[in-house]
């Protein structure tokens, strides 16, 4: 489930792009033309953006929150319903984006080349770089290995 509401301003969205690339508040306001002081008080504002917007996925999912990064944009979820691992991730290029950790099956899913599409926009963003054996997995095998460095209870995908 994708929500394409935008949730940070143009601004905003450039301030959270340079924070997540582990810029300081004085380089971030030097880069942008402002003081510190206002890079401190935009991020507040952000993540609270960030954190209402995590909680409506929650809320509409009906998810538990295992962790919040809100530097990243990444949460980590349970969902009881389908007893699964969730990833929610907010990007500037696919918005909110709610990922179900299970095996699925991709590779007659009509979806498919949608799912890979958003994935390899999301690695692009966040920075990582994707092996050739990477760009081939099924895109439920592909969610797992991008949100991997923000999952922190276990690991537990539900994928075999």
């Amino acid at each position: 489930m994708t929500y394409k509401t935008c949730y940070l301003t143009t601004r905003e969205s450039g301030v959270w792009d340079l924070r997540r690339r582990d810029l300081s508040q004085s380089e971030i306001g030097r880069r942008l033309g402002i003081t510190r002081q206002a890079v401190n008080k935009a991020l507040g504002i952000i993540d609270g953006k960030i954190e209402h917007a995590f909680y409506e996925a929650v809320a509409t999912n009906n998810l538990e929150i295992r962790s919040i990064n809100l530097v990243e944009g990444v949460m980590e979820a349970y969902s009881p319903a389908y007893r699964i691992p969730v990833i929610v991730s907010l990007s500037k290029v696919n918005g909110l984006k709610v990922w179900h950790l299970y095996e699925g099956n991709c590779s007659s899913c009509s979806q498919r080349q949608s799912c890979r599409r958003m994935l390899f926009a999301e690695a692009e963003e966040r920075g990582i770089d994707l092996s050739r054996e990477e760009k081939a997995m099924q895109p439920t095998h592909l969610s797992l290995k991008i949100y991997s460095r923000y999952i922190r209870y276990g690991g537990q995908s539900g994928l075999r």
